[in-house]
């Protein structure tokens, strides 16, 4: 009797599996929540493309809280006029609210920023529940921790999640990942240094044509300790100190960068097994760095008022798009990843646009998912397997000027 019982849940849990399978596969519908703005519109148009060349029958819809700034972003040519439909979403509506919004859809993407002060994974939540696969971008670390606690209910469920996903955070992390499975290995054999320290240095000319939401962003995370890792410990720092210059390669040379926190700290570090992890920014005009740390003495509370720096933020857009258009919008990314003798492997990778190649690296990440890839469970981009690896790596060189993976 035990046995029949035995073989009759294992039947109907593959016939669950079989069906939620077939559902995805047959009806490739992605909905881009933030998708109306510079990173998400560019995530819709990589989508798109990315869809092509793999052959997949996907549809693309724009999630959202406003079908004004939908039909401004049409306007703007921020997203497609055809073939792109709105669907009305608010990640702040309750969760029977929510997934009224998402049942039905294929995959979620999240690109509604900024995330700063957000701890509840409503969104994330509401896919598990439906069995709707997930990536976001998510650069929060306390809203990441909350996301990974879902990692039981997702793989119980046959569900793939990405959590902190996109360019930086996310392909940065992958970089990471390759650097450190490289360091030290030797030709023929399985044999591999430890790595004792891991740097991410990031630099964008102006905003990188992603506008006033990167500016708040940045704002918001002049409010938040910077988290390292020394001697295997987690440690807080205050935000843009401890500058260091850095050589981000051809055309760009050498920027100054400062402290600034990024979840890929925290993801390596414990991932990895990396002792010793910091990361570091900086902008160009050169006066922005120096507005950047002015704005330290504005009291915390103020630079953590979402709604106060996103309007700020708003007020000023017609000089940072004037910046913009002086700048340029370059993004580029190091990792160092060094071994206890002090020998290095270096990673960079820099694009001419930073609004194309976070679009670009968000699909990638989303593409693999619905390719199947990715195991079911919610993850950080540095746990991800060598495949699904490789192929977003593989993807994030369109574009690039600078390539050295």
């Amino acid at each position: 009797m035990t046995c029949y019982r035995d073989r009759s849940i294992a039947l109907w849990a593959f016939f669950l599996l079989l069906s939620n399978t077939f559902k995805h596969a047959c009806s490739l519908n992605a909905l881009v929540v933030g998708g109306s703005g510079r990173v998400g519109g560019s995530t819709v148009r990589w989508l798109r493309t990315l869809a092509d060349r793999e052959n997949l029958d996907l549809t693309v819809s724009v999630g959202g809280r406003s079908v004004k700034s939908y039909e401004t972003a049409k306007r703007k040519g921020v997203i497609p006029t055809q073939g792109v439909d709105f669907v009305p979403i608010d990640v702040d509506w309750d969760d029977d609210k929510i997934m009224t919004a998402i049942d039905g859809c294929g995959i979620i993407v999240h690109t509604g920023g900024p995330f700063q002060g957000r701890t509840d994974p409503s969104l994330l939540r509401c896919c598990v529940k439906l069995g709707v696969p997930y990536v976001d971008v998510c650069d929060e670390w306390e809203l990441a921790v909350e996301s990974k606690k879902l990692q039981d209910k997702a793989k119980e469920e046959g569900i793939a999640a990405i959590v902190s996903s996109g360019i930086w955070p996310g392909v940065s992390a992958l970089m990471a990942a390759e650097a450190v499975a490289r360091l030290g290995r030797r030709e023929g054999t399985d044999q591999q240094k430890k790595c004792e320290s891991l740097d991410f240095s990031f630099f964008t000319a102006g905003t990188g044509n992603a506008g006033p939401t990167i500016v708040s962003a940045t704002f918001l995370l002049l409010a938040t300790p910077v988290i390292t890792y020394l001697n295997g410990k987690k440690t807080e720092k205050e935000p843009w100190t401890e500058q260091r210059d850095v050589d981000f390669g051809p055309t760009i040379g050498n920027k100054p960068v400062w402290l600034l926190d990024n979840p890929d700290v925290p993801t390596t570090a414990t991932t990895l097994g990396v002792p010793r992890v910091s990361s570091r920014f900086g902008t160009d005009p050169l006066f922005w760095n120096y507005l950047f740390g002015a704005m330290k003495a504005i009291p915390r509370s103020l630079l953590y008022n979402r709604d106060a720096m996103q309007g700020f933020a708003l007020f000023s857009e017609p000089i940072i798009r004037l910046v913009d258009k002086l700048v340029g919008a370059t993004n580029a990314m190091r990792v160092d990843a060094t071994a206890q003798d002090g020998e290095v492997i270096t990673m960079k990778i820099a694009h001419p646009d930073l609004e194309q190649c976070v679009g670009l690296a968000t699909a990638a990440f989303a593409v693999e998912v619905m390719r199947g890839t990715v195991p079911p469970g919610v993850w950080f981009p540095a746990e991800l397997p060598d495949e699904p690896r490789s192929n977003i790596l593989l993807t994030a060189k369109e574009d690039a000027f600078v390539y050295e993976v």
